[in-house]
């Protein structure tokens, strides 16, 4: 169980009967299949809508995950550029700067307690060649710190430097998941959990072996569609201190809820909680053959241990302090890294999020509802709308291909913290992946 589950009650929910005709069918409890029927409801309040998930509300990534709120995006402008407009690509940012501020309103009107705090993102660069890497993320909302003005936001070991965004919010992701579903349940959506969904070929959906009545069907199960090329899990993981005492943050920082990250390129990610513990994350579990979920790459002992020693190395004060938590979560990646957002009528699907989906999930979502209803917006020509990857390789090249991608990340880390040059295997791993 994540820390974010532990830390509230979760309750049932008791929708009735599924046999009877639905204006809408939602497969998938996570936070794209929830803000979808929000901004549908908003749109439309009478549509019967049913939400059927084969586990429980957020049980997937949007209950585990690093409780980021932020306006990232997965793939680079760069890459956006060869088949978006400027004004397309510069839409896409600000919509999803505007959309941290809605879910920010949204928690509030809701009494919604999920620890929601906007005090911007940190990227830390710990050695020089770090820092002239994040120099080129610096623009109108991104701006670089010298290692005095870091060390004053926060006090992490051998910084040099940093670059900091105002747009970011710390959350407790579970806590959102819960109070965003809790919310469509008064507002008359029934959400079945425990309902295992089978989508057929011809896109409609049966639950124990019955075929639902319903006009149009929406597939939100991110990572956790199987046996598809389109999108593979790839694992990751969390630990968490014990709460910590205030002295510990007099010596760290982050005293405006700062999340923070080391500018690696193998992800890494943190944010003090609204209990103040630190819960920080990464990647580098492996990739699992076939793209099965795995839930010992989910627990998978090695990585946790790094993430320990990682924070200690940041801030060797945790190194008096208890790690209680470890747990992790699949999210899912398309093989040019781009999210989707289609509708052909009566059948649509969103997700490929890649670990930026807790902003991303919510303007998605609001897509997808004007897509539905058939309104055209700035929204309706973002770069995911209709967006069809590629497929992936198929096995044994994917397995070989993926987690050569992973060993890589880690490998260009230490390639330049040890040369002090820009990784050579950087960038080769970024032509290879199409980011």
């Amino acid at each position: 169980m994540s820390l974010w589950w532990s830390l509230i009650d979760r309750p049932t929910f008791s929708p009735g009967s599924l046999d009877q005709r639905w204006d809408v069918v939602i497969v998938g409890a996570g936070f794209s299949g929830l803000w979808s029927a929000h901004h549908l409801l908003t749109a439309d309040p009478s549509l019967n809508i049913a939400i059927v998930d084969s586990s429980h509300v957020g049980s997937g990534a949007s209950g585990r995950n690093g409780g980021w709120m932020s306006a990232l995006y997965p793939r680079s402008d760069e890459s956006l550029a060869q088949t978006s407009s400027a004004s397309e690509i510069a839409q896409l940012h600000a919509e999803l700067r505007n959309s941290i501020d809605a879910i920010g309103e949204f928690a509030k009107a809701e009494k919604i307690d999920c620890g929601f705090s906007k005090g911007g993102s940190l990227v830390i660069a710990r050695h020089q060649t770090q820092l002239s890497r994040i120099r080129d993320d610096v623009d109108e909302h991104t701006h670089l710190l010298s290692a005095d003005e870091t060390k004053a936001r926060i006090n992490m070991s051998g910084a040099v430097g940093a670059t900091f965004t105002p747009n970011c919010a710390r959350i407790n992701p579970a806590q959102l998941v819960l109070g965003l579903a809790q919310s469509l349940a008064r507002r008359g959506v029934s959400i079945f959990e425990n309902s295992p969904a089978h989508i057929g070929m011809d896109k409609s959906v049966e639950v124990d072996g019955k075929k639902l009545d319903t006009q149009i069907v929406i597939r939100a199960t991110e990572a956790y569609r199987q046996r598809t090329r389109e999108l593979i899990p790839i694992y990751s993981l969390m630990v968490a201190t014990q709460p910590l005492p205030q002295e510990v943050f007099d010596e760290i920082g982050i005293s405006e809820n700062e999340t923070f990250a080391e500018a690696n390129h193998l992800i890494t990610y943190g944010q003090r909680t609204p209990d103040n513990r630190l819960a920080i994350g990464g990647r580098g579990a492996p990739y699992t053959f076939g793209s099965k979920r795995n839930l010992a790459s989910e627990n998978y002992k090695k990585i946790h241990d790094h993430l320990r020693t990682m924070s200690m190395s940041w801030f060797p004060i945790l190194k008096n302090f208890e790690f209680t938590h470890a747990w992790g979560g699949a999210v899912g990646i398309t093989r040019d890294w781009s999210p989707f957002v289609r509708f052909d009528g009566t059948f649509a699907e969103l997700g490929g999020y890649a670990g930026d989906g807790v902003t991303l999930s919510y303007l998605a979502a609001k897509t997808l509802s004007e897509l539905i209803h058939g309104k055209e917006s700035t929204r309706t020509h973002l770069p995911f709308v209709q967006w069809q990857s590629p497929t992936w390789e198929i096995e044994p090249l994917r397995w070989l291909g993926v987690n050569s991608a992973i060993a890589l990340s880690g490998l260009a880390d230490w390639e330049e913290q040890h040369r002090s040059k820009p990784s050579i295997v950087a960038k080769a791993l970024a032509r290879m992946m199409g980011t």
